[in-house]
């Protein structure tokens, strides 16, 4: 005990290394205790709301906060040394730092956590992936700035020269400016959303991210469309979700020879299969023209469905009743022909 006490290092006797080891031992156990019987209690109490919030959050604390236990307990073991005054600042700056980091990472998780598994089942709330970048990167701003005012940076120093250095970055950088106030116009305006089913002059796809700077859309063919906000407000988007019902045109025709009594009778044939057929509002079934070749019906109607693979699934159904009941009636549908007369003369 006593070799201890006399044997000194960097100031500091054996004695009292080693009491500052006992004490960042006790400190790391207490608070790894203190760790678990918190995640405990949120994990029963997750038994109760069944959330995946709660279950990530757990896992965060968990990943998170071990590092924070490990420099705390170095800081509070340290607190019975004594270290050279510049070595004893340097340590703590190097704590400050390491703190702040996996506190900005802890709270980057939360509001990742808190989007994916809260927001997103809030029909209501709508909260673009764009707008969640921009909050982790104010955290991020935020930690670091904090970072600099504790290692005796002048942070309004540093936020002015930044305001001027912006004013220049904005004339060298004018399309991306222009895309990230279009992405605003994204968000709230909503002209679309994530999920939705879009045309864009041609392509059509369903949006898959929209990003700060461009959005990605996913084609039918598979291929991902890359497209920036500035082009995509200038082009002219027909969204596919506000779709409550499509609108389905067609004209039947059949031949100059069917009888008068069964012309009569065809609108209330395709009224009737129309309105015996799930997901579908008849409009109307009219004798239109006498064409070329054939006798024309106009026939409006309504798929109440917006899915498009439905809607074709309606429109065949319906198709198929029209040529049986036709059949059965004995009206052969016309097509393009013509009638060649030849003179004797």
């Amino acid at each position: 005990m006593q070799y201890l006490k006399e044997t000194m290092f960097w100031n500091n006797s054996l004695f009292k290394y080693l009491i500052a080891l006992i004490v960042f031992i006790i400190s790391i156990v207490s608070m790894l205790l203190a760790l678990m019987f918190l995640l405990k209690i949120l994990l029963k109490l997750n038994t109760k709301f069944q959330s995946t919030f709660i279950v990530e959050l757990v896992k965060s604390i968990r990943n998170r906060t071990k590092p924070i236990i490990f420099i705390a307990s170095l800081a509070i073991a340290r607190i019975g040394l004594t270290l050279p005054k510049e070595e004893s600042g340097y340590f703590g700056k190097i704590v400050v730092v390491f703190m702040i980091v996996f506190i900005t990472l802890f709270i980057c998780d939360v509001i990742t956590n808190f989007t994916n598994n809260y927001l997103t089942k809030k029909k209501e709330v709508i909260i673009s992936d764009g707008i969640i970048t921009i909050i982790k990167a104010l955290v991020w701003v935020i930690g670091f700035l904090t970072i600099l005012s504790n290692l005796g940076v002048n942070v309004n120093t540093f936020i002015t020269g930044l305001g001027v250095g912006g004013v220049a970055v904005a004339f060298a950088a004018q399309s991306i400016i222009a895309d990230l106030f279009n992405y605003f116009v994204i968000v709230f305006d909503k002209p679309f959303l994530k999920g939705d089913f879009i045309q864009i002059d041609q392509d059509l796809g369903t949006v898959e991210y929209i990003g700060i700077k461009s959005t990605r859309i996913r084609r039918n063919s598979g291929e991902q469309l890359l497209i920036s906000n500035t082009n995509l407000l200038a082009s002219r988007i027909q969204n596919y979700r506000v779709l409550e019902k499509r609108r389905r045109y067609m004209v039947i025709g059949v031949e100059y020879s069917t009888p008068l009594e069964k012309l009569k009778v065809i609108p209330n044939i395709v009224k009737d299969i129309i309105q015996n057929t799930n997901n579908t509002e008849f409009y109307s079934a009219r004798f239109l023209e006498f064409a070329d070749s054939s006798l024309n019906f106009e026939v409006i109607y309504y798929i109440t469905i917006p899915d498009y693979a439905e809607f074709v699934r309606v429109v065949e159904e319906v198709n198929y009743k029209i040529v049986d009941e036709f059949n059965k009636l004995g009206v052969s549908f016309a097509f393009p022909s013509r009638t060649l007369y030849i003179s004797k003369e």
